[in-house]
């Protein structure tokens, strides 16, 4: 299995159970954000009536049986409020429990709006900005404690996977590939939870050259692992799709030859109109 392709395919329930792992249990408030607990993590594929999907960032449900719909910025694109107020809605629609949205910023952003206000819909998000977090000084002092073989508490995690968005004279891409290096360094129960809650994360901003940059420091994880393993499982599941596909196409071809109705012969294997019409043709060819 190519492990570039089960990421960049968005093998998402590994990574989104990873990141469940690793805010089980916890509050963001060492980043301005004063929540109950995190219980859990919900789905964030909202299907649409337009028949594609959207994807928002993580939908988190936390002990008052609220949701915390949170989100990750290193720019601040001039639809955005209008795109999370949406997904709110939508999340609403599929969840029915009360919302809040909560926007976190790189340390590039200083300043951005928080309210979309178009008349009868009004929509509140919380804006937390990691401007004041010195992600250099974080990163030395997180790598000095695993170069130290000391453990990593649950605040030092939560900080080294926030890493990439932290101020830094680095750039995002590059804070996120030190930060994965280091969570793979650091030996700690939690570190291949750590690794896929920051795969989560940066996915948005990192570009392709950086996100195969971040597969090499995922070798010999348990989450390459993990990974390997969906990957086998879905190509076995994709196997069958299309041997199930081959036996209908002859199904389709012999009751052809013996004259059925291409409608007919539609509806009894289940496939396209279209394609039993260009079945016919090359038959008839």
């Amino acid at each position: 299995m190519n492990l570039e392709t089960s990421i960049s395919g968005h093998n998402t329930d590994i990574i989104m159970k990873a990141t469940a792992e690793m805010f089980k249990d916890k509050t963001l408030e060492m980043f301005g954000l004063k929540t109950a607990r995190i219980v859990d993590i919900m789905p964030t594929v909202l299907p649409m009536v337009e028949a594609r999907e959207k994807r928002v960032d993580f939908v988190f449900l936390l002990e008052d049986e609220t949701l915390l719909h949170l989100e990750f910025q290193t720019t601040v694109p001039e639809e955005l409020l209008r795109r999370v107020a949406f997904y709110g809605a939508r999340i609403i629609e599929r969840h029915n429990r009360d919302v809040n949205t909560a926007i976190i910023y790189s340390g590039r952003i200083q300043n951005a709006p928080d309210l979309l206000n178009k008349c009868s819909l009004t929509y509140k998000v919380s804006n937390i900005y990691l401007k004041d977090m010195d992600g250099d000084a974080e990163y030395s002092r997180l790598k000095s404690k695993i170069d130290r073989e000391e453990p990593l508490n649950e605040a030092d995690l939560q900080k080294l996977i926030f890493l990439p968005l932290m101020k830094s004279k680095q750039a995002e891409t590059d804070m996120a590939i030190q930060a994965a290096e280091l969570a793979k360094a650091s030996q700690n129960k939690y570190t291949n939870f750590a690794i896929g809650a920051l795969v989560a994360i940066t996915d948005k901003f990192l570009p392709e050259e950086y996100k195969k940059k971040l597969l090499e420091v995922l070798r010999m994880t348990q989450i390459e692992q993990w990974l390997r393993e969906e990957g086998m499982k879905e190509g076995l599941k994709e196997g069958e799709r299309k041997g199930k596909r081959e036996g209908k196409l002859e199904t389709a071809r012999n009751a052809l030859l013996k004259g059925a109705d291409v409608e007919f012969v539609a509806e009894i294997t289940n496939l396209p109109l279209e394609t039993i019409q260009k079945l016919k043709a090359e038959i008839m060819s």
